[in-house]
């Protein structure tokens, strides 16, 4: 749905509101003017104005037959310097009036034209149930919701949530969410966590209501009163009149009344002693003989109506009980599935903090992290992840480190030109209203204060002062300026072309991890915290990073695909422990494959390792050269000092972190800096 259409839609809504607010006070109309109060004159003036307001905003296909009478309306009332004679009054109350049921259709159409852009919420709007309420409330609410989250919309012209059972308890769960000041201000920061929160409150309310469809224990005791309804009143009367009634034998052997079945379901306050004793008083026996002449006795009605009428009384007790138990069956479970929906909630909402912290670089979309919080991610996941974030939060020599991988490193450096904004301060001398002391002429005003004594005179002057309240109230009173000059200062932006250096996109990271046994203990941690960091910052950058982890075989991630679940990945690389020989060859073999690859062509490929390995052999010698001649860097970062210098040395620049020494990482941000200058001297 564009901008367009979605505010269109929003001040559908908005306009209806005031326009039923004038109809529910007034649903017959206001036959004499002079019946109601001045405030009441105002409040429907306003009532005007802002259905008009919201109008303006709606875009319809042709102009409804109502919008030029509403329009002329409006203005009338805008553009009044008094109040509205009874007249004017008087016909805009009867346009409003006779046009009712027109705006409202009018405006419920167009309300239909327009959609939700999201699946979720077109998918609750589309819902069939009826205790949801209408297709337009639904919509309503759905606009309702996402206005009541948005700040910057004024209070007096927001939308109404519906007056049905579902809407409201929906706004309420909302309004007690964003109670909550943490949550609160939070969600303003971030949009699609309010989304989130709007899309789990709809579908909990389509839970609820098929839960309560479900799971109604009145069905059979709303089908047994509907089977009473089609009873004569002398059938109800006959059997109720008897010491022991089907009706009520059948009534309270119902699962929702009956006293072993109800469980937590309120008693029936239905009093059948009641009734036999009314219908009893209505009976009377009659001496009769039948066809063989003997004397029996019938049971006759002294009044018909009166039977109708406690007929009707019963059925009424009966659907009232019905309602009145239903609804705190209702409430209870409600309010139950509330607390629990609420609890999920709140976890979910603290993992989904939890998590943007740790996944935000890897995963941009919000809403992919609200369906990771749900509970698929697991909890060890967030342990891990949240380890070696820590680990990363004072260490400036990875960040160093990712900055020196990639082409603008190597690039030579060039220059640009750019506009840049340049701020300018210009002074001017600007005339000052002073005190008595400096006067610098005469001119018109109603400053008594400054008032010439001439002008003064005119108001003890019986026949002239009416003109000096009129001169007074049109500010033409004859007075003294004191003025005195002052500096005003008026800043403005002027535009300056300035040369500076051309920033180029860095290129992607190919990283491989050395994950055999000789790496397990302290350099595993080294090397996990690394590609971590590494990988983290890279997509921070929007550069691609891929992951190849090594020992015997080799185990590959693409850190930038996120069809395949790369943070599970990721997580599971991290909870590993090193194994198994090394053998660097595959790995470099793959990552060179990588390279001829187009979205991987521009990629500096760094090995972590302790280099306990064998010697590189002429294959892939020859490979990384070939590589090299198109400008591809190899990186080694060495942990530990038993590595073969032989494997090192085939590598363009070589990092050492010494696990043992406690200052290893600012050596490593000093070999970066040594690294960085010799770039920047091959450059010059």
């Amino acid at each position: 749905m564009r901008k367009r259409e979605k505010q269109s839609r929003k001040y559908c809504h908005k306009a209806l509101t005031p326009i039923r607010a004038i109809l529910e006070k007034y649903p017959e109309g206001i036959n004499d003017i002079h019946s109601i109060s001045e405030e009441t004159r105002a409040w429907i003036q306003i009532k005007v104005q802002q259905f008009r307001e919201c109008i303006k905003q709606v875009y319809f296909l042709n102009k409804p037959v109502w919008w030029e009478a509403m329009r002329i309306s409006r203005n009338k009332i805008a553009h009044q310097e008094e109040d509205l004679s009874d007249s004017v009054l008087t016909s805009i109350l009867s346009t409003v009036s006779s046009n009712l049921s027109k705006i409202e259709y009018d405006l419920n159409t167009n309300i239909k034209r327009y959609r939700q852009d999201s699946k979720k919420k077109r998918r609750f709007e589309n819902l069939t149930s009826s205790a949801l309420g209408s297709e337009s409330e639904k919509k309503q609410f759905v606009d309702a919701m996402e206005e009541y989250t948005n700040p910057n919309v004024p209070e007096d012209i927001r939308i109404e949530f519906p007056k049905n059972k579902y809407s409201e308890l929906g706004a309420s769960v909302l309004k007690e969410i964003s109670s909550q000041n943490s949550i609160l201000e939070y969600e303003r920061k971030h949009a699609g966590l309010s989304e989130n929160i709007q899309t789990d409150i709809l579908e909990w309310l389509e839970k609820v209501n098929k839960y309560l469809v479900k799971e109604d224990p009145f069905r059979e005791e709303a089908f047994f009163i509907e089977q009473q309804k089609q009873r004569s009143s002398e059938d109800i009367a006959c059997d109720l009149i008897k010491g022991s009634s089907k009706m009520e034998y059948h009534y309270k052997r119902l699962p929702s009344v009956s006293d072993s079945k109800r469980g937590d379901i309120e008693a029936s306050s239905v009093n059948f002693d009641f009734f036999h004793n009314q219908f009893l008083k209505e009976s009377k026996l009659v001496k009769s003989k039948n066809e063989k002449g003997d004397e029996i006795e019938l049971l006759e009605w002294k009044s018909v109506d009166k039977l109708e009428i406690l007929k009707r009384n019963i059925i009424s007790d009966l659907e009232q009980s019905l309602v009145d138990r239903k609804s705190k069956w209702e409430l209870a479970q409600i309010d139950s599935m509330r607390k629990e929906f609420l609890e999920k909630l709140y976890a979910k909402i603290n993992k989904f903090m939890k998590l943007e912290r740790l996944l935000m670089p890897f995963i941009k979309n919000l809403g992919r992290l609200w369906d990771l919080s749900e509970g698929t991610f697991e909890t060890s996941g967030f342990e891990i992840l949240d380890t070696f974030a820590k680990l990363l939060e004072h260490d400036e020599s990875l960040k160093e480190l990712a900055d020196l991988l990639g082409k603008q490193t190597r690039a030579q450096i060039s220059y640009e030109k750019e506009l840049r904004d340049k701020v300018v301060i210009k002074s001017s001398w600007q005339p000052k209203h002073a005190y008595k002391g400096e006067i610098n002429g005469l001119r018109f005003s109603n400053d008594i204060s400054a008032v010439l004594p001439s002008e003064l005179s005119l108001m003890d002057n019986p026949a002239a002062n009416k003109l000096f309240q009129l001169k007074f109230a049109q500010k033409q009173l004859l007075s003294y300026d004191y003025q005195r000059l002052e500096e005003e200062q008026e800043e403005y932006k002027e535009k300056e072309e300035k040369t500076v250096e051309k920033k180029e996109p860095k290129g992607p990271i190919i990283i491989c991890v050395d994950t055999s046994g000789s790496m397990h203990g302290t350099p595993e941690n080294i090397a996990k915290t690394i590609t971590f960091a590494l990988s983290k910052i890279a997509i921070e950058e929007e550069r691609k990073c891929y992951l190849i982890s090594f020992s015997t075989n080799i185990e590959t991630l693409d850190l930038t695909d996120f069809t395949n679940n790369p943070i599970g990945k990721l997580v599971q690389f991290l909870r590993m422990s090193f194994h198994g020989g090394t053998d660097a060859a595959p790995a470099l073999k793959h990552a060179v494959k990588m390279l001829s690859e187009n979205k991987w062509k521009n990629s500096d490929v760094l090995m972590i390792s302790d280099f306990v390995m064998q010697s590189l052999d002429n294959d892939i010698k020859t490979q990384m050269e070939s590589a090299q001649e198109n400008n591809t860097n190899f990186h080694s970062l060495v942990i530990g000092n038993s590595g073969n210098n032989a494997a090192i040395n085939s590598f363009d620049h070589n990092w050492f972190y010494d696990a043992n020494n406690p200052q290893a990482n600012r050596h490593l941000v000093e070999q970066i800096h040594e690294i960085r200058t010799h770039n920047s001297l091959a450059n010059a």
